[in-house]
């Protein structure tokens, strides 16, 4: 019985800090700069106010990027707008922010 409570408290902590990841401020808000990010044109949601993708400040590690991170609309001066394509065959979606 304790290993099935055990089991299912870690279970729930670990769907907890997913959450939090994918709900959470992003890491370039944390900075408080603004500029200019990129992601994968394919994993660009809208999850109420936010673009939800792998932003990343360069190109180069929006390639290479498989995290998630939300960007708050308020916050964007511009796009989402086609970008390039990554040598995986990705093409990347660019903002610019406040």
């Amino acid at each position: 019985m304790k290993n099935t409570l055990l089991a299912a408290a870690l279970l729930l902590s670990a769907c907890a800090s997913v959450d939090t990841s994918l709900n959470g401020a992003p890491r370039m808000a944390a900075t408080g700069s603004s500029g200019t990010y990129y992601c994968w044109k394919e994993r660009l949601a809208t999850e109420g106010d936010n673009l939800v993708c792998n932003w990343e400040a360069s190109a180069t590690d929006a390639c290479r990027s498989d995290g998630v991170v939300s960007i708050a609309r308020s916050k964007v001066a511009s796009g989402p707008a086609n970008a390039r394509r990554c040598e995986n065959g990705q093409w990347l979606v660019t903002v610019s922010t406040k």
